[in-house]
This record gives C-alpha cells, sequence and structure tokens, in this order.
C-alpha cells in the first residue's frame, strides 16, 4: 500500500470511528417520558356477536428506561376513550375503557435522526358501563357496572430525533379486553413526544 493510500485509508477509518462516537453520543438510552394522543377504532364482540366498530379520541403517558442496547422497560396508563349508544324510546348505553400498562420497549435509529420503536406488554385494563332505561311511565333507571382484568397490548411507530432529549413521531397500537363473553380489539392511530433525561 502507497503512503497516499494508507493516510487516506487511516483518515477514513478515523473519521468512521469520530461518526460512530458521535452517534453512540446522541442514542436515546436512560430516562424518559412520553405521551400520544390520536383516534381509537374498536371491534367488539360479545357472545360472539359482533356490535360493529365505534371511534373516540385515546391518550396515552409512558415512563421508562432504555439502556445502551437501546431496549427498555414502561410503565403508564392509557385512555381507551368511549363509545355509546340510545334508541327511540330513551334508552342509552356508555361504555368506556381504560388501564394501566407494563412492558417492553424499544427504540432504533437507521440514521442519526430517523428512529423505528417498537413496545408491548400487560395492559391491566377496566370498563365502565352505564345504562340507562327508560319506561313508558316516564321514570327511568340507571346502572352501573364495571369489570377488570388483564390483557396485553403492542404497538410500532416511527419518527424523528430532534435531539439527545426530544423526538416526534407517529404510531400504531392495538389493545386487546378479552374476558368471559366480550372480546374488544383496540387500533389507536396516535402521533407523539417524548423527552429523554
Amino acid at each position: 500500500m502507497h503512503k497516499k493510500q494508507l493516510i487516506l485509508a487511516l483518515a477514513l477509518a478515523g473519521a468512521i470511528c469520530l461518526a460512530a462516537t458521535a452517534a453512540h453520543a446522541e442514542q436515546p438510552n436512560g430516562w424518559f417520558v412520553n405521551g400520544n394522543a390520536g383516534s381509537a377504532h374498536y371491534t367488539a364482540s360479545v357472545d360472539g356477536i359482533g356490535s360493529g366498530t365505534e371511534s373516540d379520541t385515546a391518550f396515552m403517558v409512558n415512563a421508562g428506561y432504555r439502556d445502551q442496547r437501546i431496549l427498555g422497560f414502561e410503565v403508564g396508563y392509557t385512555n381507551l376513550g368511549s363509545v355509546s349508544a340510545s334508541d327511540e324510546f330513551g334508552d342509552r348505553l356508555k361504555l368506556s375503557g381504560d388501564g394501566w400498562t407494563f412492558g417492553l420497549n424499544g427504540h432504533f435509529n437507521p440514521t442519526r435522526h430517523w428512529y423505528i420503536s417498537s413496545r408491548a406488554g400487560g395492559f391491566l385494563w377496566k370498563l365502565h358501563a352505564k345504562a340507562r332505561i327508560a319506561y313508558d311511565d316516564g321514570t327511568a333507571d340507571t346502572f352501573r357496572a364495571n369489570k377488570q382484568s388483564l390483557g396485553w397490548y403492542a404497538g410500532v411507530g416511527t419518527g424523528y430525533d430532534i435531539d439527545r432529549h426530544w423526538s416526534v413521531g407517529a404510531n400504531f397500537d392495538y389493545y386487546k379486553i378479552s374476558e368471559d363473553a366480550y372480546d374488544v380489539g383496540t387500533r389507536i392511530f396516535s402521533v407523539s413526544a417524548e423527552y429523554r433525561f
């Protein structure tokens, strides 16, 4: 190898090392908090009979930690919004859901600023039902019920790391509620912002 080629090769190797070091310094590891807001779309069935699809606003907040491998854990809260129905007789029904999440997450950078994220874990959900039954004599009764159990969630996202601390993105998440006769799947399309300490 000629002297000029050797110098060029060493300079190139040094530049690659410096770039790798700079990229490593920008890695989104450590403690973080994030929030999402978006649209929830439900598909539900009771005793195998489908109830169609509905949509509402949903939001999520999470906190957690990622290590040097850009993998980590998260805990958070998700509000799935609500759906309601009524008829011409004055009967009304409202069903809402929320719950606590705990699981694993990842934040991977194919380029310095573009990232791909993933998350999955357990969903400790709670359904809240409220029904108003109207009678012919003009009176009505109101009934309330809650049900709670453990389901699961999973999601993927992509976005832009503005700097070491801030990023914004778009996400798709799926939450599964299944207990006794109830089978509810919720798809959430959201935008998010994250801050890393």
